[in-house]
Parts: structure tokens; C-alpha cells; sequence
């Protein structure tokens, strides 16, 4: 499956193709801007049949790099096996400039309408790919639209969603064309 999405934000544009392969496999790259300066971000996901991701590969063209593994028992560890405590209880990754990141709790939370799950999120600014906890919420409002909420900052949105959970508007933030 394949999805394409562009930025509703002026101030950072960009574009974004994902090849989804199952819903065990999501490689993406993103062309944007950041801070009034470009950046191409190729990123890898893996998800466990359960719905968690178990690898999240990430590089900046001519920047950073990101790898991080997650064990069956939810502890990460960098790309050379070693362990992030910090990120301990965080049950997902958040990819700041993707909202595919936002379908991976949507799907696996499986709510109700009116229900409502609080997480902890392996935050990943772009372009710097440097990482932050991020205390989330999601909660259904209607057969296609969920509340996300940082909880950490304030930040609120109502995302729609198609029926596979992949985000169709984020408004202010995202909107998939294909």
C-alpha cells in the first residue's frame, strides 16, 4: 500500500511517500523544510504483529542517523544494543514529520467511540532526529476521527482517518492526497 501526504503548514512544507508493506513493514521518505532550511528524511519502521514497533531506522540526508530496537518485552536499545532506559514505557514511536506515526496506536488501542487511552511515545524531532518522551492520548470521537493530545505540551488535533487507520487529514498539520 502506498500513501502520499503533504504538510498544511506553510512555515514547513513538504512531501511524503510511504511504502507499506502488510502491517508489519513502513519505509518512508519525507522532503521538507525545517527551520527555513531543506532536509530529505528516509525512515524504516518494522511493527510486530501486535501492533508495536519493534525498529525504527531513521536518517537525515547529510545529518543525523537513528536506529532503535524494541524488545518483546517493550525495553529499546540503540542500534548497538544499548539500552535506553530513558525510553523506558514507551509503548510507541512519534515521527515528527509523518503522520503515519499516529496510525500505529490508533490501530493497535483498537477504542471504542467516546474511549480514550493515554501512552508514552519515543518523540523524534526532524531534522535532528533527536529524541524526547512524549506523554500522548488518543481518543475516539466518531467512526473515523480521533483526539491526539501531548500531554506534555497542550498540543491537541482532531485526525481523521481511513478505514486502516492511516491518517486522511490532521488539520493545521497534514493531508494525504493519495
Amino acid at each position: 500500500m502506498d500513501a502520499v501526504w503533504r504538510s498544511l503548514d506553510p512555515e514547513e512544507p513538504s512531501l511524503e511517500h510511504l511504502c507499506l508493506t502488510g502491517w508489519t513493514r513502513a519505509e518512508g521518505t519525507v522532503v521538507g523544510v525545517a527551520g527555513g532550511r531543506p532536509y530529505t528524511l528516509n525512515y524504516l519502521v518494522e511493527i510486530a504483529p501486535d501492533g508495536h514497533p519493534t525498529f525504527v531506522g531513521a536518517d537525515v540526508a547529510g545529518g543525523a542517523a537513528l536506529t532503535l530496537r524494541r524488545s518483546a518485552t517493550g525495553e529499546w536499545a540503540s542500534g548497538t544494543r544499548r539500552p535506553r532506559p530513558d525510553l523506558r514505557g514507551c509503548a510507541d514511536v512519534d515521527i515528527r514529520a509523518t503522520p503515519f506515526t499516529n496510525t500505529l496506536p490508533i490501530r493497535r488501542l483498537g477504542l471504542s467511540v467516546g474511549e480514550s487511552r493515554e501512552l508514552r511515545a519515543v518523540w523524534v524531532d526532524v531534522p535532528t532526529l533527536e529524541l524526547r518522551v512524549a506523554r500522548q492520548r488518543y481518543k475516539r470521537t466518531g467512526e473515523a476521527t480521533y483526539r491526539y493530545e501531548n500531554l506534555d505540551s497542550g498540543y491537541t488535533n482532531e485526525i481523521t482517518v481511513d478505514r486502516f487507520g492511516l491518517v486522511t487529514l490532521y488539520p493545521g498539520a497534514f493531508e494525504r492526497l493519495i
